[in-house]
């Protein structure tokens, strides 16, 4: 409430009273009477400049990451008596660090008026944001006087991992799946084989039906095939505790969201069917889907992940070969220090899977301790790697990421 001005006026009231007290001289008692009347006027009218409001904030409840977003604020007076002279600021926390908080100042609210206003905010990093509180800043107009005030008016909002664009990528590999509980819409493209027979559904295409059977079992009885054209792909995203290396949005964490995100954007435009699996504390277990509606899903799970799990990337493999059908796609996503892990990658091979594995240097995200660096550990490294035949990505901090998907 007391401000620098405000401690120097009734320091100068003071010495005034006491010259004029000791001196007896007309024009200092004059000094000290104003003195004291410009310091009580300026704290009647900070007290009849309390604010009394009602803040309502409108904001979208989703964001993609580096997006700027408009926030906007209903301001309204609820008391007679006019506000002069007052800020709001916003604890918009999704914002830069190094920004200041956003604040818009009002010369003047009439009594019971509503106001709209709106500022501009960028969602610096992916991330489950809530928004708040206000807080309400007021002076005198001489500026002798500060008051501050709380408004716990929160907002939450989810800010998704930026996607960028994936011009080309290594070809999936193409396994069967039966018809049977699958999506039956006609996809350009897809072979299909003969696989059995069943009761006519309503539906089902005249082309389809099985005369002889129908003829035998008088009724109707359909083919029903095979589709050996279906893209399954599963990716696995390293989330163990620790494996978070740097600082800020440039992390081995965040450019793992942002590289499997922009993966399964593309395989999805694509057609391909996805799964995702990931260990954090809560783990992650999205199983085969399309669509938006299953990107949006994925979209979800990657803007509130956290390297908080205790699961290492080889178990979490182990797990995955359960779950991971024959003659499908496999995309990993892991630190180079993270060795023992391709030794779990050889049994995919020897279900006919197809490995892509996206690796992130650690070394140039933060400094990490010598015994990962040594020159035997990494070309045993290399050697893991290039024996299993697999397409490799190699990422560095501050790398183009959207250059190094150009070419499969």
């Amino acid at each position: 409430m007391w401000t620098t001005k405000s401690i120097a006026l009734i320091i100068a009231v003071l010495l005034l009273l006491v010259i004029a007290w000791n001196t007896d001289i007309t024009l200092v008692y004059i000094l000290f009477l104003a003195s004291f009347l410009l310091f009580v006027g300026s704290f009647i009218i900070l007290q009849l400049n309390i604010v009394n409001l009602q803040v309502a904030r409108n904001i979208e409840e989703t964001a993609f990451e580096d997006e700027m977003l408009d926030v906007g604020l209903v301001i309204e007076n609820k008391r007679a008596l006019p506000n002069f002279l007052f800020e709001v600021v916003d604890n918009f926390s999704c914002g830069p660090p190094d920004e200041p908080r956003p604040s818009i100042f009002i010369l003047k609210l009439a009594g019971f008026e509503k106001l709209k206003v709106s500022y501009i905010g960028k969602c610096y990093k992916r991330g489950l944001w809530r928004i708040g509180p206000l807080t309400v800043n007021s002076q005198d107009s001489l500026g002798f006087f500060r008051m501050k005030k709380s408004l716990y008016v929160f907002s939450d909002i989810l800010v998704y991992p930026k996607v960028f664009r994936i011009l080309n990528f290594p070809p999936l590999a193409r396994g069967s799946v039966s018809w049977l509980g699958v999506e039956t819409a006609k996809i350009s493209g897809d072979s299909h084989e003969f696989y059995g027979v069943r009761e006519y559904q309503r539906g089902d295409a005249i082309s389809r039906i099985h005369w002889p059977s129908s003829a035998r079992l008088r009724e109707l009885i359909v083919k029903q095939f095979e589709r050996s054209a279906v893209q399954e792909a599963t990716l696995v995203l390293d989330l163990k505790k620790g494996h978070d290396i740097g600082t800020g949005k440039e992390t081995t964490l965040e450019y793992g969201v942002k590289i499997g995100a922009s993966i399964c954007r593309y395989l999805i435009d694509i057609g391909a069917i996805v799964q995702v699996i990931a260990h954090g504390k809560e783990p992650i277990m999205l199983h085969f889907g399309k669509g938006e509606s299953h990107m949006y899903q994925i979209l979800e799970e990657f803007a509130k992940v956290q390297a908080d799990g205790v699961t290492d990337l080889k178990d979490v493999l182990e797990e995955a070969n359960f779950i991971t059908p024959y003659n499908s796609t496999l995309i990993v996503i892991m630190l180079d220090i993270d060795r023992d892990a391709l030794s779990s990658l050889i049994q995919f091979k020897v279900k006919g899977i197809r490995l892509i594995v996206v690796v992130l240097s650690t070394s140039t995200f933060a400094v990490v301790p010598e015994a990962f660096l040594d020159e035997k550990g990494m070309r045993d490294f290399e050697e893991s790697l290039a024996n299993l035949e697999a397409y490799q990505y190699r990422i560095a901090k501050g790398d183009d990421l959207e250059k190094k998907f150009e070419v499969a």
